[in-house]
């Protein structure tokens, strides 16, 4: 009987100090996230932010430039008009795909930031060609 009792006196002891040590243990670190899958790594988070910014002021910018045409239009002759507008139509409509993948970019997981990247690039090239001939055209 005295036997058990330590026996019994000895698991309480074990199991007062194993629930004390986990007070003390430190916490587990969280698990990092996978890297990219493409073959190529991903950009850290601050690059990604920066990128996202810059192409935030692009935009921006463009969008400014495109209301400028739009006036521009609106006080030329009526037929020089119609073409101009028809021409902003189509900026107003690739800032508008510029914009949405913008969104998506910053949206996009550490996987598919590149692909993401490479979208929103395709896109504001676009933009930005339409813009230079606008420029070119409309002298």
């Amino acid at each position: 009987m005295k036997k058990s009792l330590s026996v019994v006196g000895l698991v309480l002891a074990v199991a007062a100090a194993s629930v004390a040590c986990d007070k003390i243990k430190p916490p587990m670190p969280e698990l990092q996230k996978a890297p990219a899958t493409s073959g190529q790594a991903s950009p850290p988070e601050g690059e990604r932010t920066a990128f996202a910014q810059a192409a935030q002021k692009e935009l921006v910018d463009l969008k400014v430039t495109i209301a400028g045409f739009k006036a521009k239009a609106e006080a030329a002759s009526a037929q020089t008009k119609a073409k101009l507008g028809e021409e902003v139509q189509k900026l107003e409509a690739d800032l508008r795909v510029a914009e949405q993948r913008l969104g998506e970019l910053k949206a996009a997981t550490v996987e598919s930031w590149n692909q993401g990247k490479a979208s929103f690039s395709s896109s504001l090239e676009k933009l930005k060609g339409g813009v230079e001939n606008f420029r070119k055209n409309a002298v």
